[in-house]
């Protein structure tokens, strides 16, 4: 399952205790790594957020440390206060723009774009592998409604292709799918899967948000 509070690296853990304990502090910081209520109030913190915006020791963070401060201050200010739920879409972000090779379900979402071409492929999947499709789906159209809505709004515009909202609306039902499918592997978060398809709607506006103010991913 995507996260990425499970894939910081030691530059980020660098910037944080640049931002927070200068000088001799620094060594009484370092034992809060390993206390996950504890990083998690302190990523929570403004300053933290202004480090990742502004300070240059953030061009070395990692991708899943800058989405998840990101992600993170964005769901709170809009009233998404679970942190989990910002750290499996913050994984879902950090996934796709710093994909690594040998994904086979990430490679086979990459280019689709379209959800009929989903719907093609789960109306014969079953069991497990029906699961991760459906993951896949959610993920997949997550990550286009959240941070790509101009291309869909210029697909719809240009070719008739469904707006944004119905593709959001596609990744909620991916999700709720996933969420009660009696076949997901022991230990699947069900009650995340099933917040972030009720949470869809907002959390999609919500990255349009984010997206438009700290986020710039090329032309």
């Amino acid at each position: 399952m995507p996260s990425s509070r499970d894939r910081f690296c030691q530059a980020d853990f660098a910037l944080l205790t640049e931002v927070l304990a200068p000088g001799d502090q620094r060594r009484h910081l370092v034992r809060l790594w390993d206390d996950p209520e504890a990083l998690r109030e302190i990523l929570d913190l403004k300053e933290v957020l202004r480090a990742v915006l502004d300070s240059p020791s953030a061009l070395q963070v990692s991708a899943a440390f800058y989405f998840y401060v990101v992600v993170r201050h964005a769901f709170l200010q809009a009233g998404l206060e679970d942190a989990d739920l910002a750290d499996y879409v913050a994984g879902v972000l950090a996934g796709r723009v710093g994909a690594e090779p040998g994904d086979a379900f990430l490679d086979a979402a990459r280019g689709i774009t379209h959800a009929a071409d989903f719907l093609s492929i789960l109306e014969t999947a079953q069991g497990r592998m029906r699961f991760h499709l459906q993951l896949a789906a959610g993920n997949q159209f997550l990550v286009l409604t959240g941070l790509y809505p101009g291309f869909l709004k210029q697909r719809a515009e240009r070719r008739g292709a469904p707006d944004v909202e119905f593709y959001e609306a596609f990744a909620g039902r991916a999700f709720r799918g996933a969420a009660d499918n009696p076949e997901a592997p022991t230990g699947t978060p069900r009650r995340l899967l099933g917040s972030l398809a009720d949470a869809m709607p907002l959390a999609r506006r919500t990255l349009n948000r984010m997206t438009e103010e700290f986020v710039f991913l090329g032309d």
